[in-house]
């Protein structure tokens, strides 16, 4: 019994020896392969190690992107859902928050869109990261230009 508990081990052993040497970066580091569970420096230690190995690496890219994009995406949803609901004012509240969750399923929509395209190198990783909150961010500042177009312009203007 103990003979095949040591060569249980040793082929155990030998098997994880074989992975880290070949050429999968992630057993290389020694970490978690999945870049949600990982921080900012381990993706970046992977990226350095793909980039070593010559492998490619767009979606750890991605991903390092994405660290710093989500964080700031709940604040460009705002940007774009407080000015359309001083526009709508006390027209409709339930109109107000059907408009705000069709607008985040729109921003998720588009970040389900650009983030495999960026894992797959068709789009640089910092527009597939960043453009759904900068396109939130244009349209917010476009509608609240909009709304404060009487301070602005002088009223034969618009």
């Amino acid at each position: 019994m103990k003979t095949v508990f040591w060569i249980f081990l040793f082929w155990s052993i030998s098997l994880s020896a074989s992975a880290s040497m070949g050429t999968d970066p992630c057993a290389v580091a020694g970490s978690q392969c999945q870049t949600t569970t990982r921080d900012v420096w381990q993706i970046y230690d992977a990226i350095q190690i793909r980039n070593a190995l010559g492998t490619p690496s767009s979606d750890l890219w991605t991903a390092l992107h994405l660290k710093f994009s989500l964080p700031f995406a709940t604040f460009f949803t705002t940007l774009l859902v407080a000015p359309l609901a001083l526009s709508l004012g006390k027209k409709g509240n339930s109109l107000c928050v059907a408009l705000s969750i069709a607008l985040v399923f729109v921003w998720y929509l588009m970040y389900a869109t650009f983030q495999p395209l960026g894992n797959l190198g068709s789009i640089p990783p910092f527009w597939a990261a960043w453009i759904q909150n900068l396109v939130f961010a244009g349209a917010g500042l476009a509608l609240w230009g909009w709304n404060q177009r009487e301070r602005w312009l002088p009223h034969w203007l618009w």
